[in-house]
């Protein structure tokens, strides 16, 4: 049954930061206090001590926050180390899982999440891939590359929407937020850099919203990959990856113990997403790529993974095709012929074959070069690619539903802000479901 949202966020809130998860933000206190060790000296007492020049929460305009929390299964929620965003689930919108986009990678579906439609269309289907028409390859660690306009030009984030509608969006590590897109960029920003601790991201987000009103964001990101790292290094099973969540979850408790200091608490939407899941692949797994191509020596593998692909160069594609279907957890297409599900088209930068493994599987080069312990990018519909989704705080009823699709949460930004949405491809299944109250 629905709460009156005042109500609920209410509740939450005293749980939170006054009554029952004081634990959790103590628990805070310890896990983020190791960060000190890489140079942070933020803590909750220096945040509640800090001046600042915000409104109270009764004259505050409202703030959405959309928080990313990279490879965080859906299923991890139920484990016992993740009392701030279990309470934040509670007390709002809680959902059974988020279905990723194809191909379930990190920048794919970051670009989903806020521009509501399939990377077939926005241009980014993967997290390394070329071009016909630029000599440079993107992929993750060349930064210079990836800030390159050229790849985001088929793109409106919705940063972008704000801004050409009269409102202010401050972007803390969301992929694209540091590229001049169609020659803007968010009014707040900073160019990614992984090792910056949990403590001095929040920092910079708290002050970013500290100003008055007319100056403050009405959007805001934040991002955290810690959990992914994990999951890809140790497995998704691992108590490397429980301490992540850990971890993450103190985060989040002291995001809005500095909110509530600002006074903006009571006026922030939350929105939790992760843009995939995580599953273990056994290293016995491997699907060799340098034995399946021997025979054609000038197809050339773009794509390894839970997703893998190539070009032809030449090579006959009937053949190559029939060399591929022999092979076990295995399943091809011409990329012109990929399942209309997946979203991914035709576009230039997929490759000539598009192979999809069978769960627990992964293509790597060959048995000397596997994959990581933890892997995503399997089907969109395989239940350990599911991510987590948390809407809840102001504005916000209470709620519980099954999946839900990431080009979802767009429209549903959208409407938390009050802005008219792009041309996407996402539905209003989060919107209908009762989850927004009277917008003021």
């Amino acid at each position: 049954m629905k709460r009156d949202a005042a109500s609920t966020w209410f509740i939450t809130l005293l749980c939170l930061l006054v009554g029952t998860s004081l634990p959790a933000v103590t628990a805070s206190q310890e896990v983020l206090s190791r960060q000190s060790a890489q140079g942070s000296e933020l803590s909750l007492q220096r945040l509640a001590q800090a001046p600042h020049q915000a409104k109270s929460s009764a004259l505050s305009k409202p703030l959405v926050i959309l928080i990313g929390i990279d490879g965080f299964r859906a299923d991890y929620l139920a484990r016992a180390n993740a009392p701030t965003l279990q309470a934040l689930a509670q007390g709002g919108v809680q959902v059974k899982g988020m279905v990723p986009v194809f191909p379930s990678l990190t920048f794919p579906n970051h670009l989903s999440l806020v521009t509501g439609v399939h990377p077939g269309q926005h241009g980014i289907v993967n997290n390394n891939m070329r071009d016909p028409l630029n000599p440079q390859r993107f992929r993750l660690g060349a930064s210079e590359v990836i800030r390159d306009p050229f790849w985001w030009s088929e793109t409106t984030p919705i940063w972008l929407s704000l801004k050409r509608q009269g409102k202010r969006s401050a972007t803390l590590f969301w992929p694209g937020s540091d590229v001049r897109i169609q020659g803007e960029q968010p009014d707040h920003w900073l160019p990614y850099q992984h090792g910056m601790p949990h403590e001095t991201r929040i920092e910079q987000l708290l002050q970013w919203l500290d100003r008055p009103d007319e100056e403050r964001a009405d959007f805001a990101t934040i991002y955290f990959s810690d959990v992914d790292s994990m999951g890809h290094a140790k497995g998704p099973d691992s108590d490397e990856v429980n301490r992540a969540i850990a971890k993450v979850d103190a985060s989040i408790a002291l995001l809005m113990s500095g909110l509530q200091r600002l006074g903006l608490l009571a006026r922030t939407s939350f929105v939790i997403a992760a843009d995939h899941g995580m599953r273990f692949v056994p290293i016995v797994n491997t699907i060799e790529a340098e034995v399946i191509t021997a025979k054609f020596p000038q197809a050339q593998w773009q794509w390894f993974g839970a997703t893998s692909g190539l070009d032809l160069n030449g090579a006959d594609e009937g053949s190559l095709l029939d060399e591929l279907k022999a092979v076990a957890n295995l399943q091809c297409w011409p990329k012109t012929m990929l399942p209309s599900r997946f979203g991914l088209g035709a576009h230039r930068r997929v490759p000539d074959i598009v192979c999809l493994a069978a769960p627990g599987y992964s293509v790597a080069p060959n048995r000397y070069k596997p994959g990581p312990l933890g892997q995503h990018g399997f089907d969109p519909d395989d239940e350990q690619m599911h991510g987590l989704l948390i809407v809840s705080g102001y504005r916000i009823s209470q709620a519980s539903l099954g999946l839900v699709n990431v080009l979802d949460v767009y429209p549903l930004l959208c409407a938390l802000l009050g802005i008219s949405a792009e041309p996407h491809q996402g539905t209003d299944a989060l919107v209908r479901a009762g989850l927004l109250t009277k917008v003021p």
